[in-house]
């Protein structure tokens, strides 16, 4: 009971919210091979990605297998990816700011850019 105020008051700012999982899936959209398997638009925060053609495809070849998707975001600061997850997996971006965000956004086409996906601009 004490948490509603808390509720009431967040749901507030959930504009903001999707908006910085907008940004996130769009860079996710902008690699080839990445597909999102929730409902889109996205009507909340929690997002199932399917990156079989793309991440996992990398992963076939590279010779840290799937460990090398996780392995590249903690070098960047991002950690949560469960190591050798390449293929279908979810992400939640409630509570982060817009910066962090964009921060996200571009760490994931930047591993893309680096393991050789294609990524329209």
């Amino acid at each position: 009971m004490a948490s509603f105020p808390h509720v009431k008051e967040r749901v507030k700012h959930f504009d903001k919210e999707l908006e910085n999982n907008r940004v996130v899936m769009e860079a996710l959209l902008s690699i080839e091979g990445t597909k999102i398997l929730s409902e889109y638009p996205r009507k909340h925060t929690l997002t199932r990605v399917d990156t079989l053609g793309s991440f996992d495809r990398v992963a076939e070849t590279h010779k840290q297998k799937g460990f090398y998707f996780s392995s590249a975001l903690n070098d960047k600061g991002i950690f949560g990816i469960i190591p050798g997850a390449t293929r279908v997996w979810k992400f939640n971006t409630y509570g982060i700011t817009q910066k962090q965000a964009r921060y996200l956004a571009d760490a994931f086409v930047a591993v893309a850019e680096e393991n050789g996906l294609p990524v329209k601009k």
